[in-house]
């Protein structure tokens, strides 16, 4: 985290509060793999290393691909969201229909929001174009996760009658808010004009997208990235595609033999003993030749 003065108020939670900075920073980590998961079947995967803590060099650029990495960011505070805050009380009162109530122990989301909005402020002039357009998408991912928000609710009466129930907001599930943001991402504005004509729920980019196939090549060429699988057998899907994802420069197919532990048994007592098996797998992985690899350099 050499960088991470540039976000004012993390080296301070490090001092005071580490278990909160411990729990932001796993934070980010997770929403960097969830990044990856969602965008593993396009050729740009979100696999620049570290997190934002690191200012990858895509953040200096306001594309659609760093404004999905601040969205994702939000994700920061899911695992904290997900507490109950320690005040318990009546939230909002008794419904007009007069069978619910909002109270019980609540999610602190608004603790999440609002603490997720101080560590992850940038400094620096905060009246640039691209500094506005930062603090836009954060705002953006802040509201996104919000929009997820689900109902939780506890049923009272005798048996189990459920005559009154007790109902409270939570968070949904990583993989629900994962496909929310992706939506958002898919649905980016190219901004053209002043922030006011925005809604605060858009997701809005400046910049086109760096070639993301010149990118890969670079990466593939500087052994910056693992190779990169894909699915030869799927050409007629787009998810995974090999010609897809290879960029029109074709694949690798090879052959592999994996050693896993088979017909295993439970010997009285207390032993497993299990048997030596071997699978074969065709493994297609991404496949470039030499040539000129700096066009997507300033990129990275």
């Amino acid at each position: 985290m050499h960088n991470v003065h540039s976000f004012r108020n993390f080296p301070l939670t490090c001092r005071v509060q580490p278990p909160l900075a411990i729990v932001a920073y796993e934070g980010l980590l997770d929403a960097m793999e969830l990044c990856r998961e969602e965008m593993r079947f396009q050729v740009w995967d979100c696999s620049q290393p570290g997190t934002v803590l690191n200012t990858p060099t895509l953040l200096r650029f306001g594309t659609r691909e760093s404004a999905y990495l601040w969205l994702c960011q939000q994700l920061v505070w899911h695992g904290e969201w997900r507490k109950p805050v320690l005040k318990v009380g009546k939230a909002g009162g008794q419904a007009s229909s007069g069978d619910w109530e909002w109270s019980g122990c609540s999610y602190g989301v608004q603790y999440g929001v609002i603490t997720s909005r101080k560590l992850l402020t940038r400094t620096g002039n905060g009246k640039s174009q691209l500094k506005k357009l930062e603090k836009h998408n954060l705002k953006t991912g802040r509201l996104a996760v919000k929009k997820t928000l689900i109902s939780s609710c506890k049923c009272h009466g005798v048996s189990g009658s459920c005559q009154q129930r007790t109902c409270w907001k939570k968070t949904s599930d990583m993989g629900s808010i994962a496909k929310h943001l992706t939506e958002k991402y898919r649905r980016a504005r190219h901004l053209l004009s002043d922030f006011q004509k925005l809604k605060s729920s858009d997701l809005v980019f400046t910049e086109s997208s760096p070639d993301s196939c010149s990118q890969l090549q670079y990466e593939v060429h500087q052994k910056r990235s693992l190779p990169r699988i894909c699915n030869w057998r799927n050409e007629t899907h787009s998810d995974g595609s090999c010609n897809n994802l290879c960029c029109g420069q074709g694949y690798t197919v090879s052959h592999e033999v994996v050693s896993y532990k088979c017909d295993c048994k439970f010997i009285w007592c207390c032993k497993l003993e299990c048997n030596d098996c071997l699978s074969h797998r065709w493994v297609s992985t991404l496949h470039f030749t030499d040539k000129d690899f700096n066009a997507a350099s300033s990129y990275l």
